[in-house]
């Protein structure tokens, strides 16, 4: 029995990304058979006891496993590490990055699963993998692209660079809430200075789409939009969350990543295409569980995570007719689509697919050393 540590965050006490990694590598490695144990880091700002105080409970044993029997625990030093042949970093929280290189143990792999990292410009290429290499005994690459990337340049590096496709519970993402009116679903920018630009494009086409669907819904992460008379979803545990936001829509579309903290990444590949790095937008992959439907820009998702990608991109968000008609498609049609949309993404990105690919990508490294 592999035992597996998990450093990252508990969804009843910090919603969000990190914490719904965590529970999905949890309870899918948990599903394999491995002994888990989630480590609540506790670093400058962050103290995991005030949170749990904050909820009522006086112990980590009383925080919700869903389904789960993964213990909880703090994790302030290196010494409050258990003895563990894998540890996964799951937290991307900037604070608790000295605690990484603590955390080493002579039989004990570490690894983590990263959104896209590479161009395919190899000189651009080799120092990201050379920084990942520095940290972890095996990368998984959440990317088909960037596997082919490493295969074509880094051969080398095979071994430790593999695909390992993010998973999710795919269960609790039933379309359980979507009723008969067309709802659409917004996220919201961060940084004020750019929220509107951010999501202009979806604002002109929800009321250009009331014109066809008079009823039409609209559901946004965080707070309301006035003029689309949006309903605001607060950030909430994941299962609440997919009840409240993605088990209700018919259709998801993503903001502008060029007005929003994501430009940071943007690049280009060398035939010229525009890629995101450091961008995977689990919500794409999430909603598709779901049976949503998604509408984006050519390259600003992989194309790989569009289970419909000739349905499901425009060239332009300028181009106000086009993406008027791909998204009026997607409405007309969306019985079929959402089933064979739903499908694909239930073979790709279960969770206990993430954590098969992930413990056989484990084997290969620990076999060689």
């Amino acid at each position: 029995m592999r035992r597996i540590a998990i450093v990252g965050r508990h969804t009843a006490l910090t919603p969000g990304f990190n914490a719904a990694m965590s529970l999905n590598e949890a309870l899918g490695f948990e599903a394999h058979g491995c002994a888990v144990t989630l480590y609540l880091p506790h670093t400058a700002g962050r103290d995991p006891r005030q949170a749990l105080r904050r909820l009522g409970h006086t112990d980590y044993d009383d925080l919700p496993r869903y389904g789960g029997q993964f213990e909880v625990k703090p994790l302030k030093t290196a010494a409050d590490l258990d003895p563990a042949d894998v540890l996964i970093w799951q937290t991307y929280n900037a604070a608790d990055k000295p605690l990484l290189p603590e955390l080493r143990r002579p039989s004990m792999l570490r690894t983590k699963n990263i959104p896209r990292a590479f161009t395919g410009d190899p000189q651009r290429d080799a120092k990201r993998l050379a920084m990942f290499s520095e940290n972890f005994d095996l990368v998984g690459l959440s990317l088909r692209a960037d596997q082919q990337i490493v295969r074509t340049h880094f051969p080398e590096q095979r071994r430790r660079f593999r695909y390992v496709p993010r998973g999710f519970i795919a269960d609790w993402l039933d379309g359980n809430g979507r009723g008969t009116t067309p709802t659409l679903g917004l996220d919201q920018a961060k940084g004020p200075d750019t929220v509107e630009r951010a999501r202009r494009h979806i604002l002109t086409l929800g009321q250009q789409l009331r014109g066809r669907w008079p009823d039409l819904r609209f559901l946004s992460v965080r707070e309301g939009v006035e003029t689309l008379g949006s309903e605001g979803v607060p950030t909430l545990p994941l299962r609440d969350y997919y009840d409240r936001f993605l088990n209700r829509l018919w259709l998801y579309m993503p903001i502008d990543f060029e007005h929003s903290v994501h430009v940071k990444g943007l690049a280009h590949s060398p035939d010229g295409q525009r890629l995101f790095l450091g961008l995977y937008e689990n919500e794409i992959v999430e909603a598709q569980l779901a049976g949503a439907l998604v509408l984006v820009r050519r390259g600003d998702v992989p194309r790989e995570l569009l289970m419909l990608p000739a349905e499901s991109q425009v060239e332009s968000y300028d181009d106000e007719a086009a993406l008027l008609a791909a998204a009026t498609a997607h409405l007309d049609d969306f019985a079929a689509r959402s089933q064979r949309s739903r499908e694909r993404a239930r073979a790709l990105h279960s969770h206990l697919e993430m954590a098969r690919a992930w413990l056989a990508a484990l084997d290969v490294v620990a076999r060689r050393g």
